[in-house]
């Protein structure tokens, strides 16, 4: 059986793009959201969809290499398929590839099914099976992160309305850049960012105070960054770890 799969184009937008004109990684994280959304949509399971029997997917990790930022004006194709699912847990890949068919982000990504009026996982149903044309497989399970042992930077945030998503809770890009927001201004500057690691612990919602914490591990020409994200209790909410390479 082969998976669905679905594919759209996008082009860089000038306020979707950092100083050197790249994509931000938050940019192309939406773009993954967006597609997965709109697959969902086409296949007849999306957004309201799943409102009406109070049923979502929420996602739980995610692992994004970044080969080649695109840049403003450059058009991509952004393409996506469900792997597998597993019990409660969905695994979904993405690529993102120049006109000329160049590879320049690839991601795998780990999703919960959800009762949201129980507020718990459950079982994905056989027709999903059937509708996404997937078997039963947790082959692309995503390692888990180890929290940050010590804390070199952090920074505090108010959780904004433009800040929640359809499931009425803090979209899952905003906790990328709470995270990226504490790496320092010179590694931003002088490295790329080439891998990014996150996994969802707790939602949050409107209305709350998070703190976005970071330990800078430097070796040789990487610095890797381990980051936690924690609620007003000190709650861990999100833990993410960013790679970022010496910029040529």
């Amino acid at each position: 059986m082969q998976p669905n799969l679905f594919e759209q184009e996008y082009r860089i937008h000038y306020y979707e793009i950092d100083y050197k004109k790249r994509a931000l990684i938050t940019s192309l994280m939406n773009y993954f959201d967006d597609v997965a959304t709109c697959q969902s949509e086409k296949l007849g399971v999306g957004i309201d969809y799943l409102r009406e029997r109070n049923l979502a997917w929420m996602l739980y990790k995610w692992d994004i290499d970044i080969y080649k930022y695109p840049v403003f004006g450059e058009r991509v194709i952004v393409r996506t398929a469900p792997h597998s699912f597993y019990k409660f847990y969905a695994y979904r890949w993405f690529e993102i590839l120049s006109q000329k068919g160049e590879k320049l982000v690839s991601a795998n990504s780990q999703w919960l099914f959800v009762n949201t009026a129980k507020k718990r996982p459950m079982k994905i149903p056989e027709e999903m099976y059937e509708i996404y044309k997937v078997g039963a497989d947790n082959s692309l399970e995503i390692e888990d992160i180890a929290p940050p042992s010590s804390v070199d930077t952090e920074k505090i945030f108010n959780v904004r309305y433009s800040d929640i998503d359809t499931n009425r809770h803090v979209n899952n890009v905003k906790y990328a850049a709470w995270a990226i927001e504490t790496v320092p201004l010179d590694i931003v500057l002088n490295y790329t960012l080439a891998n990014l690691k996150v996994t969802y612990k707790k939602e949050t919602t409107y209305g709350k105070t998070i703190k976005a914490l970071a330990q800078i591990i430097k070796q040789g020409d990487e610095i890797t960054c381990g980051h936690c994200i924690v609620d007003e209790n000190e709650k861990e909410l999100c833990l993410l770890e960013s790679k970022w390479a010496k910029a040529p």
